[in-house]
């Protein structure tokens, strides 16, 4: 949530319309507020947001430096898809809380407001430029290769995965792939569901 919302303070400084700096820094705030409400649940649960920092952090952040657009287009591209992705990626997770606790969760990452931003905003600039949309398809088939990828390093295998020996790293990335697959799928779905909405091939 603070990663987010960092990255939307920065954008709202290099937005050229006020307006939309307005929405984004009103949305960055908003995100510093769900990550408030968030930490407490989770220390409900046993989980210090210190120490999923200390775990994720890292492979969080090379995520952002991949996938670091060259202006604001593709950065919005960017929260488009790669934050869409992982906050759809949290939602599925949270069906494992129990009831009360995953409706909180649900609540905290449901209401797409970041996406529905970022959709009309690209929406928008594609319309006054046809060309835009063509970068915006191959950025997007860029970045979700990496937030993929991101999402895979998040999961503990040792849960899912049937501990089995593997001649190097390849064939244990292919195995922990596998496994993933049918999550994975439904994340791919929604990915192209939002791709389709701005007019662009997945």
């Amino acid at each position: 949530m603070v990663t987010i919302a960092e990255q939307l303070d920065h954008q709202s400084e290099t937005a050229s319309d006020q307006t939309l700096s307005k929405k984004l820094h009103l949305l960055s705030n908003k995100y510093y507020s769900k990550h408030s409400e968030l930490v407490p649940l989770l220390s409900k649960l046993g989980v210090e947001a210190s120490q999923l920092e200390s775990k994720y952090g890292t492979s969080m952040n090379l995520l952002l430096e991949r996938s670091r657009g060259a202006d604001f287009f593709e950065d919005t591209m960017r929260n488009y898809i790669v934050f869409g992705m992982l906050e759809d990626s949290f939602r599925r997770m949270a069906k494992g809380l129990t009831p009360a606790r995953r409706l909180k969760v649900e609540e905290l990452l449901f209401a797409q407001e970041l996406e529905k931003l970022s959709r009309a905003t690209l929406s928008s600039a594609i319309d006054a430029d046809p060309k835009l949309g063509h970068r915006m398809a191959l950025y997007g088939r860029m970045v979700v290769a990496d937030c993929l990828l991101e999402i895979r390093n998040l999961i503990d295998f040792d849960k899912v995965l049937p501990t089995g020996s593997y001649q190097d790293d390849t064939e244990r990335t292919r195995a922990q792939f596998k496994v993933l697959e049918p999550y994975t799928s439904e994340l791919i779905a929604a990915h192209t569901v939002r791709m389709d909405q701005l007019g662009l091939s997945a």
